[in-house]
């Protein structure tokens, strides 16, 4: 194998997505997601990586090596950053049996003429690695893969392109080191998830039999108004109190609504056990505490006639399902089906509960984030960030994710059945029994914890000066 070979750094002109770093509490969240993820939602997979280059660290083969005066076998590790629709596929990873997004990336590679006919069906040969295994129907326009791949002739992602089906498209390609690994040298990844407004109005998508008890109360209000007021002298009083009493508001997203929205997403912020946000994970398993760097809502847009808001998340990784059970419990916090105060001992406790699980069709893959690896390697190799391909990412937006939730939304009514179905009394249910099981260990947990923060806080005060502001100022970048 040849030595490794140097690259200089390229210099970038498009603004970079923002980044965070991660406080002291997110320890355990990251040991977790180093240890491997079962997460289907973007959701980082648990395979092994594939494996590293006689070089190491440094990549690729020297220049004027033999391999390197061979255009026939010249393959580089890069990594790729692409989007695709997920409607119509088993999520993205390889599944034997299954229409998957990682048969047609592949397809279209060797295509390409990427991948040889020899290593084709084996991604072990290639060191395929992916960022994020997006679900069944989950989208994306930031995923990012890596691999080996010849890249000569130039031109490799547009032959790429033209071998793909409508609704996927590779953004671009960058060169790494020999040891990169998509999903395991992403620091963080973000996730949008796209709601329809009437989501959020509980006078909206309610079961038939809630539907039809509210209709009758109406019209019985609306009744009793008309007869009081046509015994009144004034007859243009009575035909508006009718009116008013038979009327109701429009519903309106505000920001007095928003706001509410960010605190309740707020909730989810920091590192917690989520295993009552996910399937099949013990609560005292590692990789059940995660830890969320930031969730919050947006303003309304509209997308084919229908208003939505986005809530955007970011997290070092996520579980089977995480994000659209974290959705699914803030609806019915909203809509006032369970409290706040459920959705944070669902949080808080190791019992069994259960969340409710919002659909797909809102969930796509934003960005893989990759600061450490570029700050890192950044005299030798490019920085990898998808804000070089921002104009790309947006375009794709507008052109295909959008437009596929509005036209489904309004077609399918994805949502309202969702809400239509959603078995309020059974999580009800669940969570009354989990409380009873808990006895209160949960809050005991959380109340000796705050006890023990404020003590030392008072010793940093009492400590007095520089010293006591130090501790406090460091205590506050903790808490991120």
């Amino acid at each position: 194998r040849p030595p490794p070979h140097t690259m200089t750094t390229s210099a970038m002109s498009s603004k970079s997505f923002s980044h965070h770093s991660s406080p002291p509490q997110a320890a355990a969240a990251a040991a977790a997601a180093a240890a491997g993820d079962d997460g289907d939602d973007g959701d980082d997979d648990d395979d092994g990586e594939g494996g590293k280059d006689a070089g190491g660290e440094g990549g690729g083969e020297k220049v004027g090596s033999k391999a390197s005066r061979n255009p026939g076998g010249k393959k580089r590790k890069v990594a790729i950053f692409l989007a695709y629709v997920g409607k119509g596929y088993q999520g993205m990873q390889r599944n034997p049996g299954a229409v998957t997004i990682e048969d047609e990336l592949e397809k279209a590679i060797v295509a390409a003429g990427g991948i040889s006919a020899d290593n084709a069906g084996d991604f072990g040969k290639v060191q395929w690695m992916r960022a994020a295994r997006t679900d069944k129907g989950v989208s994306a326009v930031g995923q990012c893969i890596s691999l080996r791949m010849m890249v000569e002739p130039p031109g490799v992602i547009e032959r790429i392109n033209t071998h793909l089906p409508p609704g996927f498209q590779f953004f671009g390609m960058t060169r790494v080191t020999g040891g990169f690994s998509a999903k395991t040298m992403c620091d963080r990844r973000r996730y949008e998830y796209v709601i329809p407004v009437k989501a959020f109005d509980p006078r909206q998508c309610l079961p038939r039999r809630d539907q039809e008890a509210m209709d009758a109360e109406d019209a019985a209000a609306a009744g009793a108004a008309g007869a009081g007021a046509a015994a009144a002298d004034n007859a243009a009083d009575a035909v508006n109190a009718g009116e008013e009493a038979g009327s109701s508001k429009p519903f309106v997203f505000d920001e007095e609504l928003r706001a509410r929205v960010n605190k309740v997403l707020g909730n989810y912020c920091g590192t917690h056990n989520f295993h009552n946000y996910t399937v099949r994970v013990d609560p005292n398993e590692p990789q059940a505490m995660r830890y969320i760097i930031s969730f919050d809502c947006s303003e309304p847009f509209e997308i084919d006639g229908v208003q939505f808001v986005r809530t955007t998340v970011v997290g070092q990784s996520f579980m089977l399902h995480q994000i659209r059970k974290l959705i699914g419990m803030m609806l019915g916090v909203i809509r006032g089906c369970w409290t706040e105060d459920d959705q944070i001992f669902a949080l808080k406790t190791k019992e069994s509960c259960g969340a409710p699980m919002a659909p797909e069709l809102g969930l796509f893959l934003c960005e893989c984030i990759y600061h450490a690896y570029s700050t890192r390697y950044k005299e030798s190799h490019e920085a990898l960030q998808l804000s070089d391909h921002e104009d790309k990412v947006e375009a794709f937006k507008a052109e295909f994710i959008y437009p596929h939730m509005g036209r489904t939304e309004r077609e399918e009514e994805t949502m309202e059945s969702w809400l239509r179905m959603l078995p309020v009394r059974q999580i009800l249910g669940a969570l009354a029994a989990a409380r009873h099981r808990d006895g209160g260990r949960a809050y005991e947990k959380s109340n000796s914890s705050n006890k023990r923060k404020a003590g030392a806080l008072a010793a940093g005060g009492r400590g007095g000066g520089e010293a006591g502001g130090a501790g406090a100022g460091a205590g506050a970048g903790g808490r991120g």
